[in-house]
C-alpha cells in the first residue's frame, strides 16, 4: 500500500474527534439513504405529465400561431405557456393551472423532499371543479392525472375544416 506523506500527523490531530466525526457521518448517511429511498413514482409521474403537456401546448402555439418549428425558438416551458392566449381562448381555461403543474414539477424536481398537498395544486383544482365535478381523488398526484387528461384536450386545435363549418342549431324538440 502507497503512504502518504504526514498522514500520521493528520490521524494522531482527528484521533480525538473520531467519535465525533463517526457520528457526523452516519447522520449524513442516513439523511442521504433516507433521501434516495423517497419513492420515486410520484416524482416520475409529474414529470411525465408535465412532458405530456408540453408536448400538447408545442403543438397549440405552432397551429394557433403558425410557427413550423416551435423547438427552434428554444423557449422553456414557462415561456411557452406565457404565449398562451389569457382569454377567449380554450387553452385560456387551462393555462393557470398549466402554470402550477409547472410550478410543481419545479418544486418536486429541486427538492426531494417536497410533498405536493390538495392545497398545493390551487387552479388545478379550479379546473378539475369545472371539468370533473364530483370527482374525488385519494391523492394529488391523481388530481394532477386528470388535470393533464383535461389540459391537453383544451390545448388541441381543431383541423382548420371545422373552424369554418358552420355552427346549426339544436332543433328546439331538444332544448329544454
Amino acid at each position: 500500500m502507497r503512504e502518504i506523506e504526514g498522514i500520521e500527523k493528520v490521524v494522531a490531530y482527528l484521533q480525538p474527534h473520531m467519535a465525533d466525526i463517526e457520528a457526523r457521518f452516519h447522520a449524513e448517511n442516513e439523511s442521504y439513504i433516507n433521501l434516495m429511498n423517497r419513492p420515486h413514482d410520484i416524482i416520475g409521474r409529474l414529470l411525465k405529465y408535465h412532458l405530456v403537456v408540453e408536448h400538447y401546448l408545442e403543438r397549440f402555439l405552432a397551429e394557433h400561431y403558425g410557427i413550423e418549428n416551435i423547438r427552434a425558438a428554444k423557449l422553456g416551458f414557462f415561456n411557452k405557456v406565457e404565449l398562451l392566449p389569457s382569454r377567449a381562448s380554450s387553452a385560456a381555461f387551462v393555462k393557470p393551472g398549466i402554470l402550477k403543474l409547472n410550478s410543481l414539477r419545479n418544486q418536486v424536481g429541486h427538492n426531494l423532499g417536497a410533498d405536493i398537498s390538495f392545497d398545493d395544486l390551487g387552479p388545478i383544482n379550479g379546473v378539475l371543479d369545472v371539468a370533473r365535478p364530483g370527482v374525488g381523488f385519494q391523492a394529488p398526484i391523481e388530481a394532477i392525472e386528470a388535470f393533464t387528461t383535461v389540459a391537453c384536450t383544451w390545448l388541441i386545435v381543431p383541423p382548420k375544416e371545422l373552424h369554418k363549418r358552420p355552427v346549426r342549431r339544436m332543433p328546439s324538440t331538444l332544448c329544454v
